[in-house]
């Protein structure tokens, strides 16, 4: 089986960790303007309760990996 495509990639930067009422994480990213065109796409995912799998890496990790290949 071949990997799937990603629905969104971004740089970015934890904004904000915390723990919610029920003891659940809250993760909060920021990215840069280049990924506004994210914002309906994860909107999408976010109003029909589609959970994603997330991978983080280092920006600079993965840039140096990415050139590479």
């Amino acid at each position: 089986m071949a990997a799937p495509d990603a629905i969104a990639q971004f740089t970015g930067a934890v904004a904000n960790v915390k723990t919610m009422a029920d003891g659940s994480p809250r993760f909060t990213f920021d990215a840069g303007e280049d990924a506004a065109e994210l914002l309906s796409v994860l909107a999408a995912c976010q109003q029909t309760g589609r959970y994603l799998q997330v991978v983080v890496f280092d920006a600079e990790d993965w840039a140096e990996y990415v050139s590479s290949q």
